[in-house]
């Protein structure tokens, strides 16, 4: 059950970074000059790695250690997160490196709203599991 409480709360940290960067981050992109702008997104893209790579990480060892314990259980766990990989190495990740001066946001969020709905999704399914492990007396 620890593992389940351990990949909830790491599941829910990076649905509420994926949802500030969708609402907030990735909009701001806008607002920034065209002389300023390589700068502005070297450094971001620097940045954000210290944000959403630990949480990732735990949450690949949590979910790693949940199909250990039980494939069958948690498999649906474990396709969410590879989803959220899949559409961060496959979607996010090259949709940042096509970035230019002109901007076109828009497949860099289409993509993050994909990202942040999978982990919003992993992380309702976490806490219904988590829920219903625990004891309850009636």
């Amino acid at each position: 059950m620890l593992w389940l409480l351990v990949h909830l709360v790491t599941t829910a940290v990076l649905a509420g970074v994926g949802w500030v960067v969708q609402v907030v981050v990735y909009p701001a992109f806008a607002l920034v000059g065209p002389a300023e702008w390589p700068d502005y997104h070297r450094r971001h893209v620097a940045r954000i790695g210290w944000v959403v790579g630990p949480p990732w990480l735990v949450q690949g060892v949590s979910v790693g250690m949940l199909l250990l314990a039980s494939p069958w259980e948690y498999a649906l766990l474990g396709v969410l997160a590879a989803a959220g990989v899949a559409l961060t190495v496959l979607a996010a990740v090259p949709a940042h490196e096509g970035l230019d001066g002109d901007r076109d946001l828009r497949i860099l969020l289409r993509a993050n709203l994909l990202r942040s709905l999978v982990w919003s999704a992993a992380t309702v399914v976490s806490a219904v599991q988590l829920a219903s492990a625990l004891p309850f007396s009636p």
